[in-house]
């Protein structure tokens, strides 16, 4: 019977994430009600209240989800390593990207104008503390960097470059992407120039 119960539960929760889904998808989360998401879900509003107190937990819970699972590809490649060279890492265990693309429609939905702005900083505060959590960095040289900034560089430039991929409908492929990644995770630069500058020639 409990296990019954268990999946009404679910079935019924499950619902109600995929019906505020759907009117996200027609129009911005501060026109959506509750009324119109039971409605929508064909439950009543004891159903919504069992599960969630307002419309904004029901949303972030629907992103935590996201997250989570986000982070779940993150780790794909490294699961049943304990030292991770990214020079002998096997691109093609990196299933982030294919993840990405294959949830395109929740992600483009979650990174509209139809959302709370915040999501693009939860991506990569999601991926910050994966880092601080699980990653200890070796370096191969005396720094004076401070490894939280290494993790907060890195979180949110790969955020940035997976939103900006997502954003542009995927113009590369999941395994460039894969490639890239792990390229810029082993790219440091010392010197640039500054492009179209006339630099005066010494007397």
């Amino acid at each position: 019977m409990s296990d019954f119960l268990d999946k009404r539960i679910q079935r019924s929760k499950a619902a109600l994430k995929q019906t505020c889904l759907d009117l996200l998808a027609e129009k911005p989360f501060e026109e959506i009600t509750i009324s119109e998401i039971v409605r929508k879900a064909n439950y009543n509003r004891g159903t919504f209240y069992a599960h969630f107190h307002t419309k904004e937990e029901l949303i972030d819970e629907i992103i935590d989800d996201t997250l989570g699972e986000m982070i779940r590809q993150i780790r794909h490649p490294y699961q049943t390593i304990h030292k991770v060279n990214m020079k002998d890492l096997n691109t093609e265990e990196i299933t982030l990207f294919s993840y990405f693309q294959e949830q395109a429609p929740l992600y483009k939905l979650l990174l509209s104008s139809h959302i709370r702005a915040d999501f693009r900083y939860r991506m990569a505060k999601a991926i910050e503390q994966l880092f601080i959590a699980e990653y200890d960095y070796e370096f191969s040289s005396a720094t004076e960097l401070d490894p939280k900034w290494l993790y907060i560089f890195r979180a949110h430039g790969i955020a940035g470059l997976v939103i900006r991929w997502i954003e542009e409908d995927f113009p590369e492929s999941p395994e460039y992407m894969a490639k890239q990644i792990v390229e810029l995770m082993l790219t440091s630069t010392e010197v640039f120039y500054v492009k179209n500058k006339h630099v005066p020639k010494k007397p």
